[in-house]
């Protein structure tokens, strides 16, 4: 694999994506067959998060020790030295030497590759505030393709914050590389995708519409949601006046529907009696994490499966 780091979803070619899959369908094998391998037991994984997670946290803690690897951790900036004024390079520097791969969530936007250029080890971005989120991309176009069986000729709706999710971007940034496909956004105006993004989506030959209204749904055959991201909003009054809105019920969902995701956590995006629906692919979503992640960190570590 040509990665040694992965900071942004630009970097997931089709290629690069078929072999991550092909690696994540031989990790679920094992966790299915004998729970965990010793593959990367000589290796030592650090993980430095700087903003709240859990399904990212836990599926690679998950990830890495189904693998056999031990780690070293760092949850939340009030404990560590970044609240005495440490810059974010010094402390990725030190934390390289503890390790041998830095995964990072970290809060702002373009921190990812500042924390990549400063590692001496392979590097992983689980997340730069509101920029991207790569290896979730990955859980979600795997999860895609193994329900569906393609990741082309597909009409994809992603809402309700397409501006702030990084989810949604890194996903769109590797979608958008296969044929056939249509985005339609829903949001409030307030919080359309960026012009960057439709732009690129658009060069790409994506079919790409935006909308306001849950009621103009345009028979997608995935329908991609994700919280409006509170913690990012500058005027919490915002959030207030969507947050019950923008919200997804069985009654609103059309019939060429397919799968249903969701990267999580839920807040009040899809209603409770949504997830009774076979279409509700979100939970398996989440689990495929742990795959695409300890595939992730063999490939990264120069340990794929034959």
């Amino acid at each position: 694999m040509p990665l040694e780091r992965l900071t942004s979803a630009r970097q997931l070619s089709i290629p690069v994506l078929n072999e991550i899959f092909s690696q994540a369908r031989k990790m679920r094998d094992i966790c299915k067959s004998q729970g965990r391998t010793n593959l990367l037991a000589d290796k030592m994984i650090g993980l430095v998060f700087l903003e709240p997670s859990s399904r990212t946290l836990l599926s690679f803690q998950s990830a890495a020790q189904r693998l056999g690897a031990g780690i070293v951790f760092i949850q939340g900036v009030g404990s560590t030295s970044f609240e005495k004024g440490e810059s974010l390079s010094d402390a990725i520097r030190v934390v390289s030497g503890y390790c041998d791969l830095i995964v990072a969530r970290l809060p702002k936007s373009g921190d990812a590759q500042i924390a990549s250029d400063a590692s001496s080890v392979p590097f992983i971005n689980a997340g730069d505030g509101g920029n991207e989120h790569p290896t979730q991309s990955l859980v979600d176009t795997f999860t895609v393709s193994e329900e569906l069986g393609t990741l082309s000729n597909l009409q994809y709706t992603f809402g309700f914050d397409p501006l702030q999710s990084r989810s949604i971007h890194s996903l769109c940034l590797v979608l958008s590389q296969f044929d056939n496909i249509g985005f339609d956004f829903i949001s409030p105006p307030e919080l359309r995708a960026p012009s960057w993004l439709v732009e690129q989506c658009k060069n790409r030959g994506i079919r790409v519409t935006e909308s306001a209204r849950l009621a103009d749904l345009k028979n997608p055959d995935v329908i991609y949601l994700n919280r409006l991201q509170e913690e990012r909003f500058p005027d919490r009054s915002l959030f207030e006046k969507y947050r019950y809105e923008y919200r997804l019920t069985p009654e609103q969902i059309p019939a060429s529907t397919r799968l249903i995701l969701d990267p999580l956590p839920r807040v009040d995006e899809i209603a409770l009696e949504v997830d009774q629906l076979p279409i509700a692919g979100y939970f398996r979503q989440a689990q495929n994490g742990v795959y695409i992640r300890m595939a992730l960190l063999a490939m990264l570590l120069g340990r794929a499966i034959a």
